[in-house]
Parts: structure tokens; sequence; C-alpha cells
């Protein structure tokens, strides 16, 4: 009898800690239509993916949207409970637990260029002496970070895809890596979908980006947090849920 009193009082004080800690995640505030910041109020796909994930999986969570920069130093020291969306690496695992089982989202990058000043793009050796511009933070994978340790070509960083545009169109970069649907989406949102396209070679086709959380962060129940949200968000992507919100920002889906 005791040692069941005692089991539900200890679930009883889990259910209350939780109800009064929401989970406090962060979002790139630079990303849309996945993540990004309307009338002050954090949008987009993932975000409203992961709320409905976590109502599903009746969590609390509040989400706030900062500079990839911001949100990577942040999980890596715990000050916030974890991010949405991140693509996986050996140095994001060392400070990032990740919900593997079901992706947020998955992404294309091409390199973008000024129209009329397309250049041939079919291996690294190609961007020899040019200038290629990305967000601070953004990591491209192994093949795009050897060509750049190599030299195969000079980075330029910039703090957001604005900057990006406008170091593009001032001349300042050749060229500058972009999510397809995140760059089109900027570009029709500032008029310039006739000024900028992309060369044909992918620098990533289909990268998945999962949400994740810190393991710095002072939390005792981060195990049954993300079975919890991983089982939400793979019964969302199989009865439709994902699509219909995909849907709202996005034609194609």
């Amino acid at each position: 009898m005791k040692k069941c009193l005692l089991a539900c009082l200890l679930v009883l004080f889990a259910a209350t800690a939780r109800a009064e800690d929401p989970l406090r995640l962060l979002a790139d505030r630079d990303f849309a239509p996945y993540s990004m910041v309307i009338d002050g109020v954090p949008s987009g796909i993932d975000v409203d993916v992961f709320t409905e994930a976590a109502r599903r999986a009746g969590l609390e969570i509040e989400i706030q949207a900062r500079p990839l920069e911001t949100v990577l130093e942040r999980v890596q020291n715990g000050r916030c409970d974890g991010a949405l969306a991140l693509f996986r690496s050996p140095g994001r695992e060392r400070y990032a637990l990740f919900m593997e089982a079901t992706p947020i989202h998955y992404s294309d990058y091409v390199l973008f260029t000024k129209v009329g000043a397309k250049f041939p793009f079919n291996s690294y050796q190609d961007l020899a002496g040019k200038v290629i511009g990305l967000a601070a933070g953004l990591d491209l994978g192994p093949e795009f970070a050897a060509a750049r340790a190599k030299g195969d070509m000079l980075v330029k960083e910039y703090p957001d895809q604005r900057a990006i545009l406008a170091g593009l169109l001032g001349g300042e970069i050749d060229a500058f890596a972009g999510n397809i649907d995140v760059t089109y989406y900027r570009l029709k949102a500032m008029g310039l979908t006739s000024s900028v396209v992309y060369l044909n070679r992918k620098l990533l086709t289909g990268k998945p980006s999962y949400a994740v959380l810190s393991r710095a962060a002072k939390r005792q129940d981060k195990e049954e947090i993300i079975q919890a949200l991983e089982k939400a968000l793979d019964q969302m992507a199989k009865d439709g849920t994902y699509n219909a919100i995909a849907r709202r920002y996005l034609l194609r889906f």
C-alpha cells in the first residue's frame, strides 16, 4: 500500500513539475517558412508542427525565435531545453540529443547567384576563386567543410538571409548557399524571384533536420520527453497532419 501511494505521489509530482516548468525551445528566426516571427510571434511549419506534437504528447512548451548562432550557443550551454530544427553532425551530437526517429523537415541546399552571372558548378573545384556566402552557424556537411578548409572557395558569413542577399546584389559574393524553400520564400517576399537563380548541382539533397534537447539543460525527464515527442511526430507524418500544416505555408505539400 505504501509503495503504491509513493508511486502515485511521484507521478503527481512529475506531472506538477512538468506543468509548472514548460519545455523552453528556440527556433531560427530567419528560416521562413519553417521558422520565423510574424507580428512578434514565433511561427512557421516547424513551430506549428512541434506545437501540435507537444499537445499530443501532453507537454507544455514555450518557443522563442533567435538567430541561428544564438540557438546553437544556448543549446550547447543549456540556457534552453532544446531547439528546432538542426542538422545532425558529430560536433552537435556532443551537446544535443536528437529526436532522430522522425525528422521535423527535409532540406535541399543549392548555390544561388544573380541572373546573368551563372557559372559551371560540377565539383567544388569549380568554386576556386569564388566567394561564397552563407548564414553564420550553418552546417552544410563534411564535403562542403572539407572544400572550405582546402581553400577551394572563400567563404563569407552573414548574420541573416537579408544581409546575404544584399551581399550578392552588392557584388560582395559570387553566390550563396541557401535552402531552396527558404530562399524562394524570401525572394518572393522581396520581389526578387526574377533577379536570383540557383546553380544545378545541389549541395545537399533531402537532408533531414531534427528537433533536439540540450544535453546541458537541467531536466531529469529528457528520454521520456524525446520518446513522447517522437511518437507524436511519427503519428502526424502518418495521419497527414504534417502535410496539412505545411500546406498553409508551401503549396508543394
